[in-house]
């Protein structure tokens, strides 16, 4: 086994040579010198944690690190990416379905105010994945999701309760033309 810790201002490297079993003899990216890389020799026994082809932790005597492959925070990235696409795809087949469907009447009289307020709804949608997201990765993917379907409510409120305080303001003055 060979390591290598390079600190540089600019450039850090932390890798540790493998050798045994074909799965994992390679150089492994282990992404910082502690807690063990540093405390690693030549020749010292490892144990190595495979996950899908990729060595995801190195132990010795009952201390572990995980590597750079570690998959850890991606069920929580794949979560959000999810949570922030689902409202635009949504609102897009939607909107789409609308326009198409109605083409004539939009085109002679504009597209109607509903799609301008579920418009506004799913992008409020998709920024509820930002906090969620901070939630997951503090508590886990379950509770994450909880957090933005629990937000979504909030969200059409806050959008409802400004869409019809704009037509209190703007229906005022109509009223006056009569």
């Amino acid at each position: 086994m060979r390591t290598v810790i390079k600190n540089e201002a600019k450039y850090d490297e932390f890798w540790v040579r493998l050798r045994g079993p074909r799965e994992v003899s390679d150089d492994v990216d282990m992404g910082a010198a502690g807690p063990l890389l540093k405390d690693l020799r030549p020749g010292d026994v490892v144990t190595v944690t495979l996950w899908q082809d990729y060595v995801v932790a190195v132990a010795r005597d009952g201390r572990s690190q995980e590597t750079a492959d570690t998959p850890l925070g991606e069920p929580q990235l794949a979560t959000a990416v999810g949570s922030a696409l689902l409202p635009a795809g949504v609102f897009t087949a939607y909107a789409g379905g609308r326009v198409f469907t109605r083409a004539r009447r939009y085109g002679e009289r504009g597209l109607p105010r509903l799609l301008v307020v579920h418009g506004k709804a799913a992008f409020g949608a998709m920024l509820c994945a930002v906090p969620a997201t901070i939630v997951g990765d503090l508590t886990g993917v379950p509770l994450q999701m909880v957090a933005w379907l629990v937000l979504l409510p909030a969200v059409w409120w806050f959008v409802r309760r400004r869409e019809l305080r704009g037509r209190g303001r703007h229906a005022a003055p109509a009223l006056q033309d009569r």
